[in-house]
């Protein structure tokens, strides 16, 4: 690991050596935990491929933030993406809910609500386009009919491969973050 020291002599930033890793849209970006006593609460900066978290205290509970930074990405990124394919497919929903989900990775109601687990942004993009397509096609065919499997091949004719993935990779989605504060020795 390689170990960066502020030259600033009276700050009260302290780079600290990579901590751990987070899944993010199906790679492991490696973690790098920043302390800054004078912050009011941590911050999250996602630059060339290294998610930086900025704690204020030393004790704060890195996993924890890891996923509240991966619920807000998923609150952002997956609204917009639902839509795109809503558009694409031609179909209408009412609502989308983002949500801490351990069961399923998403659903459709009857009402036309769709609901996703925050843990899709950990997966690769083409994951989540065929769990997206797999809930929007449920307006079309609210089953699981031949019919239904023929308008999601549609859409995403690799499907089965990614039905795969989630088998395969369930585990590890599911998996909190393992991230650890390391204060730099002999500072």
């Amino acid at each position: 690991e390689v170990f960066s020291k502020d030259t600033e002599e009276n700050s009260s930033e302290q780079l600290q050596p990579a901590s751990g890793k987070v899944l993010y849209e199906g790679q492991l970006l490696p973690c790098k935990v920043v302390l800054n006593t004078e912050l009011k609460e941590p911050s999250f900066s996602l630059e060339e491929g290294t998610l930086t978290i900025t704690i204020n205290d030393k004790n704060a509970d890195l996993p924890i933030l890891a996923e509240e930074w991966s619920r807000k990405q998923a609150q952002e990124i997956l609204p917009k993406k639902v839509a795109a394919w809503a558009q694409k497919m031609g179909v209408q929903y009412n609502n989308i809910v983002i949500k801490d989900q351990k069961t399923l990775w998403a659903s459709c109601s009857q009402k036309k609500n769709l609901n996703f687990s925050y843990r899709l942004i950990k997966m690769p993009s083409s994951i989540v386009d065929y769990l997206i397509v797999h809930e929007l096609s449920h307006l079309i065919h609210f089953d699981h009919s031949p019919d239904f499997w023929a308008c999601v091949e549609g859409y995403i004719p690799n499907y089965k491969e990614a039905r795969k993935w989630l088998n395969t990779n369930r585990y590890a989605v599911m998996a909190p973050c393992d991230i650890k504060y390391i204060p730099e020795e002999n500072a």
